[in-house]
């Protein structure tokens, strides 16, 4: 257990120092959202574009998968904000910041 535990802040740490590649301010929740999305998700299976899916899609995804994941209650949310403002039904002030 303290094994895993410490894994999982050595993650979120090189997590949060890792620069992201989408514009979004190192250290922003935008960056952190995309950063565990990459990391977590992408652990398991191919990513997908944010924009292939709709925002209620991608609340589905992440409800039914984020504990799978090894996502806490606050990094879903983080994963779902950063899905949701890139998604292809997202508004359009979030997707012309892309």
């Amino acid at each position: 257990m303290r094994k895993l535990a410490a894994l999982s802040a050595l993650l979120a740490v090189v997590a949060c120092a890792t620069p992201s590649s989408g514009g979004a301010p190192a250290g922003s929740p935008e960056a952190a959202g995309q950063d565990l999305y990459r990391g977590h998700c992408g652990a398991c299976h191919r990513l997908r574009d944010p924009a292939e899916q709709t925002r209620d899609r991608w609340a589905w995804a992440v409800d039914r998968y984020g504990s799978r994941a090894h996502l806490s209650a606050g990094e879903r949310q983080l994963v779902l904000g950063y899905l949701q403002s890139h998604a292809k039904d997202a508004a359009p002030a979030a997707t012309e910041a892309r």
